[in-house]
């Protein structure tokens, strides 16, 4: 059901932008020089807080540990993605600059009968960023730090306005379809997290 809300999501986008005659262009100019490019970071936040529980780590910045992922561009921005109540949890659990630098975009967190916090709209609002920046060429170069597959379909999406695409995966490896959508891949252990210098072994 998650994947279909995505997929008509992407189709609602696509039809959105290709109606606008401004955002229509789809000749590709040259590659720029990669110290010319613009870069934009989007992190699957909730995600990479499970991920870096699971590999009981504490950041000391997230951002320095992503950042030499997109090589020698320019980073215009990054992007987090994350409802309050997993955002204030993980903010208690890593160092205090853990996300300086990021900017946090909030989904929205429906509680459950259970006393649970169900999250509604993240992945949405994620897919929306990613394809609006590319379709504006906002930026030459996507990064993505997830390995949800749900993801797939948007890369391949921004890829059709030039945009070229890395998928940055902590903790766990991304799915070959995850793999095959970008034009990067690169995978983090725990041992190349920890050997950033960015992060801790939680004690």
């Amino acid at each position: 059901m998650r994947y279909s809300k995505l997929a008509v999501l992407f189709s609602l986008i696509v039809v959105v932008i290709i109606c606008e005659p401004a955002l229509a262009q789809t000749s590709h100019a040259p590659v720029q020089p990669i110290q010319f490019q613009r870069a934009k970071i989007f992190i699957d936040g909730t995600n990479l807080f499970y991920r870096l529980e699971a590999m009981k780590i504490e950041v000391i910045n997230l951002l320095s540990i992503i950042r030499p992922h997109i090589g020698r561009r320019d980073l215009v921005r990054a992007y987090l993605y994350t409802i309050p109540y997993h955002f204030e949890r993980a903010k208690k659990v890593h160092q205090p600059a853990a996300f300086d630098g990021l900017r946090i975009v909030y989904g929205e967190g429906i509680p459950t009968a259970d006393g649970n916090i169900k999250e509604k709209g993240v992945d949405a609002l994620l897919v929306t960023d990613l394809i609006y920046h590319a379709a504006n060429k906002n930026c030459d170069y996507a990064l993505l730090v997830s390995a949800d597959q749900d993801f797939v379909r948007a890369l391949q999406r921004i890829e059709d306005f030039g945009c070229r695409t890395g998928v940055l995966a902590i903790g766990s490896e991304a799915p070959d379809s995850l793999r095959s959508a970008c034009d990067n891949y690169t995978f983090l252990d725990k041992q190349s997290v920890l050997g950033s210098g960015n992060a801790i072994p939680k004690v």
